[in-house]
C-alpha cells in the first residue's frame, strides 16, 4: 500500500458514515483544492479496493457516493 492509499484508508476509517467529497479527500492528501484532481482521487480509491478485496460494484468497506465522493462503510475496529 502507498502512503497516499493509506492516508486516504484513514481519513476514510476515521468518521465511518460520513460522506467526502473528493475535494476534500484531496485536500486532506495533498494539502490544496482542486478540481483539475479530482479523478486521481477515483483512481486512489480504485487502486485500494482492489488491495482490500473488494469491488465498486459490491462495496465492503468503501462505497461511492454519485456525483460527490466516497463514504467508510465497513466498521472502525
Amino acid at each position: 500500500m502507498t502512503s497516499m492509499e493509506y492516508e486516504l484508508l484513514l481519513q476514510l476509517v476515521h468518521s465511518p458514515g460520513k460522506k467526502f467529497s473528493r475535494d476534500e479527500l484531496m485536500k486532506h492528501l495533498q494539502g490544496f483544492d482542486s478540481n483539475t484532481f479530482s479523478r486521481s482521487i477515483d483512481i486512489l480509491i480504485s487502486r485500494l479496493r482492489a488491495k482490500l478485496g473488494e469491488s465498486a460494484r459490491h462495496p465492503v468497506f468503501i462505497k461511492s457516493v454519485h456525483g460527490f465522493g466516497y463514504v467508510f462503510i465497513g466498521e472502525q475496529s
